[in-house]
């Protein structure tokens, strides 16, 4: 069975600055669904990935939705 778009958008990777440095942090969407502590490999500042609103969570339901309206205004 196909993963979910949510699902596999957890496995995504980005890139943030480092708000000390500003050396380039690759983190997975998951890391910051879970709002996990990375450690900056330049300067050792620890860095606490924050998702206020639970954007990264929701993000895969509303695109997959948008996906679906958009297939359904094209067959019906």
């Amino acid at each position: 069975m196909a993963k979910s778009l949510s699902t596999q958008l957890l496995g995504v990777e980005t890139e943030i600055p480092c708000p000390g440095c500003g050396y380039p942090l690759w983190v997975l969407l998951a890391e910051v669904t879970a709002q996990a502590l990375v450690l900056c490999p330049c300067c050792r500042r620890r860095v606490w990935l924050r998702d206020a609103d639970g954007s990264t969570q929701i993000a895969g339901d509303m695109i997959q939705r948008q996906i679906e309206q958009a297939f359904k205004g094209m067959l019906g």
